[in-house]
């Protein structure tokens, strides 16, 4: 389950978030660390090593736009220092024709980084709607896993229509993919259920949610 805002979920209390998430299966935290160059205090050494005590694991995820990648990537490379488990680039619109800047960012910090160290790319599902943004860059140069937000119910598709687009234009890229699924704007359970039956039926051993704040009861339950 992915976290933007720690204190708008369930309040910031570490006892709290661990209860939901074990009655949930929820294993892993994606918690935002990082915007641009900017890094965010709620990812500390503390957070994590509260959460990691109580059983969950705990990965960093960071923003990023490409205006000062080498700044962007020491952020990125501080989020594993306060104890990130692993590292997801989110990289969007804005990163658009900076082939040359994603190559700057994972090369920075790729040499920050232990060799073992897991980093993904989280991005567009659709990546033929999205020909300028440097996938392959990112891929080539150290991005191990593969993200895809398959925000169906945003789209406006199905969750079959929505991953079997996704899986035909993603496997160029040859990385394991691990599928981001809408728990946002209240999906219907039934599809909640869907694309998690759909994540195994392609081959993926795993799967994540946006986000904790924005998803209902149900979607919980789901």
């Amino acid at each position: 389950m992915w976290i933007w805002y720690l204190d708008k979920s369930e309040g910031g209390d570490l006892d709290a978030i661990a209860a939901r998430a074990n009655a949930a299966g929820v294993k892993t935290l994606f918690i935002k660390s990082g915007d641009g160059a900017t890094y965010w205090s709620q990812f500390s050494p503390l957070i994590v090593g509260g959460l990691r005590q109580r059983g969950l694991n705990v990965c960093a995820w960071q923003f990023v736009y490409g205006k000062v990648p080498s700044d962007e990537a020491d952020i990125g490379a501080r989020a594993a220092q306060s104890g990130a488990q692993c590292l997801v680039i989110d990289a969007e619109s804005d990163y658009e024709g900076k082939y040359t800047q994603a190559k700057t960012y994972m090369t920075r910090l790729r040499s920050q980084l232990d060799p073992s160290f897991p980093v993904a790319l989280t991005s567009f599902p659709y990546v033929d709607y999205h020909p300028g943004l440097p996938f392959s860059v990112f891929f080539q140069n150290g991005a191990d896993f593969n993200l895809p937000q398959v925000y169906w119910k945003d789209i406006g598709t199905s969750p079959d229509t929505a991953m079997q687009h996704t899986y035909v234009h993603n496997k160029i890229y040859g990385k394991p993919i691990f599928p981001l699924g809408q728990s946002y704007s209240d999906p219907d359970p039934d599809e909640m259920t869907r694309f998690r039956q759909l994540a195994a039926l392609y081959g993926s051993s795993g799967l994540s949610w946006w986000s904790w704040q924005a998803s209902t009861d149900r979607g919980w339950k789901a």
